[in-house]
């Protein structure tokens, strides 16, 4: 499966303002705010010190007071964040704070910030990558977190605490809370790099008070200014309580009558604020209180009434405990204490209209592309019939996305005894064990849909099927079968082709399918198909905006360019994947394993075989979860072990794949793959004569290499004339500008010299060189016999002097004379690409910059760069140039001045 938009709208519908774009919009002031300078001052105090706490109970004005200050600011971004139950999940809470920073102006374009996109990679991974990108912000900013008592998750109270503890330069935090937050703050205190803002700062005084009542036309002298503070104790929620209290008109009202504390606040706002108010606006409050945020349309289907874009601004305007979010009075959200009132009013009088309010809200949500919060409300009325309709037409996809955690809190809800109710519902629950890890218990959850949706068809079964099809390709590809891959693939392709296209989520599903069935065919050997289908996958993927799936779409089409030699294209997709993934924050991923195993491939042919056993580490580590990732990843290890020397590593890595691979028409490429692969394991240890039994396919996937496979044993067994013909047969398989060109040219030279036929072997090494500088391929240099190599290339330099460079550059492969060095102090040798990577920091290139030289990726060079740091015992750029020159490993090179 893969990543399905997670705040994807139907064409035409109706969505003013973004619910997620409605929580990082500070809430509007009202015309009647209190200013407090000292408050103020205290808050802009806060703004220079690495952390503001404003803890208060409810009441109190703390979002209010802190909108104020970030409202009468300039000279500092302010980033805001209202922070709901939902939030708190890892994944969810930091692309919630990501997206504060963007909103707020804080990140560059190019910023390590940009594109970050917590919830897939491990969340160790991803912290490591946004405290990187915190400390390097270009200006500093305040985030505001409101309601951040609700954060208890312990990974995000440790992850802040692990930020607060390094004291990012530019980064001010600034914590609205009811209660002190599980954060330790002594040494911040100790430090003094805490601000705390207490009930008693945000205490009105008897000048605030009277300047309040004023604003609400209720003038009171200074005597009853006097009592309704100490009456309330300059609590800010009572005494807009007071004001409302003594504008009533009906009765006779004095300060006397108002009872101020905390305990009388639902009274009064049941009392004196509900009952005030006319019986539909009571109702449209009521029936509004079970969502955190609100919008006109939202308000008609949850009451029916037609006014209520009318009601939420009269009763914004008459301070009546609703707060606006954001520009053009769309979005609004009720007071705390007023929430939490209407909703206990609405449990008591109305307990039956509780779960119709949630199914409502439910039907709004998944109608406007929120299918997570669609979700949760259909939980929330212990509907689970429709949350599995909800799963199977809207959320399925998003099981692979940064939302898994917050879907997966809502499936757990689903009583177990329920998932054998339905199709739908037990695909909740093949979903449930997907998302858990426990991938053998999934299959009895999918056979139970198979049976339940053959007996109870609905209307929901297309969408059912589609569904079942989609979770049936994460085991299919766990276990390597390529054929039930296909197969449900096409089926899916099938159903979304009729009514299944209608279905909310039909775009990801088929963007889905395509992958599968591109990744299937190519392991089935069948890449021309193959490729036109990833192809489809890769526009599809685009237009749904399903970027796990893209991701493994770039991936395999790096495949099939690799096996094809087209070098270019397999980087540029393979680097396209790999660097999604990287700034997504998403490592390790496992639809990324087959982009590091091609560009394992091509750093291997680049002769840079540190730097492809890197590339396979990091697809190990993401692919060990899908059988054709990592048995491909086994056989080329097996190939780079054989390219070293090492038989016996090289045949450890085979046994890894199992043996009845080569017997299996689905995995034809793996087949032709491992066969190859021992073959040349044979010709490492000398056993050409087992090397000659490969049998090369004509139409094969890997058929130009197993024809030089074979052209080597035949060299190896002095067979020239034989290797000659190998070769013809090996130019017309191989594509112009492939990277398997080199190595047939290369192999040609060798025969033609064994042949005594001089002028054609230095034609076939000219062209050897020529396809070597257009591909950057070395590694065939390094594998030949170097002593006719070296003669052979004598004799050229003689009569092609302009090659003159070109060989000379051969020449250190075929004889390295940079071996890895050991300076006096430096106890570990550093490789050959640590010692070039080296040689290019006096001249202050950036990463991009080395990359281009070396023709490797970025991260390739930041993980060179690593190595080297760590082995010459410094931390920056400048003192490594130092270092090595201590060392002699820089000698006559001038030391650049970095900045």
């Amino acid at each position: 499966m893969s990543e399905a938009p997670a705040g994807s709208v139907p064409r035409g519908a109706e969505r003013p303002l973004d619910v997620m774009a409605s929580k990082l919009i500070r809430p509007r002031v009202p015309a009647s705010f209190v200013s407090r300078p000292r408050l103020d001052e205290l808050l802009s105090t806060g703004s220079t010190r690495t952390l503001t706490v404003v803890s208060a109970g409810a009441g109190w004005g703390k979002t209010l007071a802190v909108a104020h200050w970030a409202d009468s600011i300039s000279t500092t971004p302010v980033g805001w964040l209202s922070l709901d139950p939902g939030d708190n999940e890892v994944g969810r809470f930091w692309s919630c704070f990501l997206a504060a920073l963007h909103e707020a102006g804080a990140m560059t374009a190019d910023g390590p910030l940009v594109g970050l996109l917590p919830g897939m990679g491990s969340a160790a991974d991803t912290f490591h990558r946004l405290s990187a990108g915190l400390a390097a912000l270009p200006r500093t900013v305040v985030v505001v977190l409101d309601d951040f008592h609700l954060i208890t998750d312990p990974t995000i109270l440790e992850h802040l605490a692990t930020l607060l503890h390094h004291r990012h330069p530019r980064l001010r935090l600034c914590l609205l809370t009811r209660t002190d937050p599980a954060l330790p703050l002594h040494r911040l205190r100790l430090n003094d790099e805490v601000v705390e803002v207490r009930s008693r700062d945000l205490a009105f005084g008897v000048g605030d008070a009277s300047e309040l009542l004023a604003a609400h036309h209720v003038p009171v002298d200074h005597d009853d200014a006097v009592a309704l503070v100490d009456r309330t104790e300059g609590w800010p929620a009572g005494l807009r309580l007071a004001a409302l209290f003594l504008a009533r008109e009906d009765t006779e009202r004095s300060v006397d009558d108002f009872a101020g504390d905390d305990r009388a606040v639902s009274t009064y706002l049941a009392e004196e604020v509900l009952a005030s108010l006319p019986p539909e606006v009571q109702t449209f409050l009521l029936r509004t209180s079970v969502v955190e945020r609100l919008s006109s349309s939202l308000a008609e289907v949850l009451t029916g009434q037609t006014q209520s874009q009318r009601h939420l601004e009269t009763l914004e305007a008459s301070n009546t405990f609703v707060v606006g979010i954001g520009p053009g009075r769309q979005w609004f959200r009720y007071h705390a204490l007023m929430r939490e009132m209407l909703q206990h009013r609405l449990r008591v009088d109305e307990p039956d209209q509780l779960p119709i309010l949630h199914r409502q809200a439910a039907a709004w949500y998944g109608e406007h592309g929120h299918p997570v919060d669609a979700l949760r409300h259909a939980a929330e009325a212990a509907d689970w019939d429709l949350v599995g309709e909800l799963f199977v037409t809207q959320a399925a996809p998003l099981i692979v996305t940064v939302e898994r955690s917050a879907i997966r809190a809502q499936l757990a809800r689903i009583p177990p005894a329920r998932m054998g109710e339905s199709a739908a519902l037990a695909l909740c629950g093949a979903a449930l064990m997907f998302l858990d890890g426990r991938f053998l218990d999934v299959q009895a959850h999918l056979d139970i849909a198979i049976t339940l949706r053959e007996r109870h068809p609905g209307p929901t079964d297309v969408a059912v099927h589609v569904a079942l099809l989609a979770l049936t390709s994460p085991a299919t590809r766990a276990r390597g079968d390529m054929h039930g891959l296909i197969r449900a693939a096409r089926r899916s392709l099938v159903e979304l082709a009729g009514p299944a296209a209608m279905i909310p989520a039909g775009p990801a599903y088929r963007a889905v399918a395509l992958g599968n069935l591109g990744t299937g065919l190519l392991w089935a050997g069948q890449l021309a198909e193959a490729e036109h289908r990833l192809r489809e996958a890769l526009t599809a993927a685009d237009e749904a905006g399903v970027e796990a799936t893209k991701i493994n779409v770039l991936a395999h089409l790096a495949l099939v360019s690799t096996i094809g030699g087209v070098i270019d294209e397999a980087g540029e997709h393979g680097n396209r994947a790999a660097e999604l993934v990287a700034a997504r924050g998403w490592a390790p991923l496992p639809q990324v394993a087959t982009a590091y195993l091609s560009l394992a491939l091509l750093q291997f042919e680049r002769n840079d075989l540190d730097g492809a056993q890197l590339l396979l580490e990091q697809g190990r580590t993401a692919g060990n979860h899908e059988a054709t990732a990592r048995w491909a990843l086994a056989i080329v290890q097996s190939q780079m072990f054989s390219a070293r020397g090492d038989v016996a590593s090289a045949r450890a890595e085979l046994s890894r794949v199992p043996s009845e691979v080569a017997d299996r028409d689905d995995l034809t490429l793996l087949g032709h793959w491992r066969a190859l692969a021992q073959a040349q394991a044979d010709l490492a240890e000398g056993d050409a004569a087992s090397a000659a039994r490969l049998a090369p396919q004509r139409d094969g996937p890997f058929v130009t290499q197993e024809l030089i496979c074979l052209a080597r044993a035949a060299l190896h067994q002095d067979e020239p004339r034989r290797a000659d013909e190998l070769l013809h047969s090996a130019r017309e398989q191989s594509p112009t500008g492939g990277h398997s060109t080199v190595e047939v040219w290369l192999l040609t030279a060798v025969a033609a010299d064994r042949l005594r036929e001089d002028g054609r072997a230095l034609d076939a090494l000219r062209r050897a060189l020529d396809a070597s500088q257009a591909t950057s391929v070395r590694r065939p240099f390094a594998a030949v016999d170097p002593v006719p190599l070296l003669r052979l290339l004598d004799r050229l330099s003689v009569v092609s002097p302009e090659r003159t460079e070109v060989i000379e550059d051969i020449r250190t492969i075929v004889l390295p004379t940079s071996s890895p060095r050991v300076g006096p102090g430096l106890t570990e040798p550093l490789t050959d690409r640590e010692l070039s990577v080296l040689q290019f920091l006096p001249a202050m290139m950036t990463n991009d910059e080395i990359a281009a030289q070396l023709h490797v990726s970025v991260n390739t060079v930041k993980a060179h760069l690593k190595g080297l740091f760590r082995k010459l015992g410094v931390s920056s750029r400048r003192q490594a140039v130092v270092r090595g020159r201590e060392l002699g490993l820089l000698a006559g090179l001038a030391l650049a001045e970095e900045r």
